[in-house]
């Protein structure tokens, strides 16, 4: 049961974030859980992605699209009857409860119900789920630092940008939620005129084909989309809102690589990081950026399924320095996924051209840093034909390159 509630999460449908929050709180240590919008296109989306095991319906939700909360249930039932769904709502409201019984609803709670008795159906009810068949939709990789300027800006884009030549063009997205203004366009010298906030005024009509004639390319292959633009007007983007775009984007991606600087905002993590496959922390070798990277992995590695997704970055590593990667990963309390080594100059160059460095320098000690991250996630991530298939390729190369300066 426990491999299972790891892969395939609970999805509560409400419009309240404040109660969906709650409801998140309350199962941790249970299971990840995801809060989705009602729309009934995006929420078909996020469960095709998640295949999650139980849906919660919250019966708040009176109306939307034309559709009543007991007709969304309705259609979500036909069209996924494998998963458990449960019907949030008022015991003493009798006519509520059986148009949720006959909507498809499994189970009935009280929206009142305190958290334990939360935590014991949602538990009752996985033990008795049948996984459905096939694999959740593309992988999702965040990178975060405690604090800014930390080494994370430059290690993303490289680290897109080089899975991307492994795995085929239009398959990596590179979905860059920092909270200041995004650096892509000097990074990969592109324009971008598509943001986050116009996937999410067009969420209800998002395609592949759609987003790939709009999103900002690379000539490597992978697909930009920042959260922000020069060009955009400001405004607020919830964390809800997040986790559903995010939903609907690994329906079309192989692989999602998240500059997760705004998963420095606990409440925007808790959203998120269930819809992750692997989170990664970066940290430079000084005693003050391991302290504060501690406060973002304590809560989640303390015996919770959670906190397997968690690996450990050093950048700027520097063998001299007596605070070595081994001793940041066991205080930290996280497997070390790799040191990536100061390339200072080197970074400003490719900046400065408008191409990652392992792209205009394969052969630098970052850019082998950043390959050898990038085949440990492929391998870790991906079917093993994919990524066997691409390591030979790298190693056949390299062999090749080998013979030729040899016989010369």
């Amino acid at each position: 049961m426990t491999g299972v509630s790891q892969q395939h999460p609970v999805v509560i449908v409400s419009f309240e974030d404040e109660y969906a929050a709650r409801f998140i709180r309350d199962l941790e240590g249970i299971c990840p859980t995801v809060h989705v919008s009602p729309l009934l296109r995006t929420l078909q989306a996020s469960i095709e992605s998640l295949q999650p095991s139980i849906i919660v319906f919250d019966l708040q939700t009176i109306k939307t699209e034309n559709h009543t909360i007991f007709e969304i249930m309705s259609s979500m039932n036909e069209a996924f009857p494998y998963v458990r769904k449960i019907a949030l709502g008022h015991i003493n409201m009798p006519t509520q409860v059986i148009a949720a019984m006959k909507a498809g609803a499994c189970d009935f709670l009280d929206r009142e119900a305190s958290a334990q008795e939360l935590r014991d159906t949602i538990s009752d009810q996985l033990t008795q789920i049948r996984v459905a068949p096939g694999e959740r939709a593309g992988h999702v990789i965040a990178i975060v630092s405690a604090r800014e300027n930390e080494g994370e800006t430059e290690l993303v884009p490289n680290l897109a940008a080089y899975i991307a030549t492994a795995t085929g063009k239009g398959e990596v997205l590179l979905l860059d939620l920092t909270l200041e203004e995004s650096q892509l366009e000097i990074q990969f010298n592109v324009e971008i005129t598509y943001s986050v906030r116009d996937a999410l005024d067009e969420l209800l009509r998002l395609d592949k084909a759609m987003l790939m004639e709009v999103v900002a390319k690379h000539a490597c292959g992978v697909c930009l989309l920042p959260l922000t633009t020069r060009k955009s007007k400001d405004g607020d983007v919830s964390a809800q809102q997040l986790a559903t775009l995010l939903s609907a984007l690994r329906n079309f991606f192989s692989i999602i690589v998240i500059n997760g600087g705004c998963m420095r905002d606990k409440h925007t993590k808790q959203y998120l990081m269930p819809l992750c496959d692997r989170l990664f922390v970066v940290c430079p070798q000084t005693i003050g950026s391991v302290r504060a990277a501690c406060g973002i992995v304590s809560a989640e590695t303390s015996g919770k399924e959670e906190g397997a997704k968690f690996r450990l970055i050093v950048t700027k590593y520097e063998a001299d320095i007596e605070l070595g990667s081994g001793q940041i990963a066991f205080r930290m309390g996280i497997p070390l996924a790799g040191n990536i080594p100061p390339a200072w100059v080197q970074l400003a160059n490719s900046h400065n051209l408008g191409i990652p460095l392992v792209v205009v320098a394969p052969s630098s000690r970052y850019s082998r840093a950043i390959h050898a991250l990038g085949d440990q996630i492929l391998i870790d991530l991906l079917p093993h034909g994919a990524s066997k298939s691409s390591l030979n390729a790298r190693v056949s190369g390299w062999w090749g390159n080998l013979r030729r300066a040899a016989a010369t």
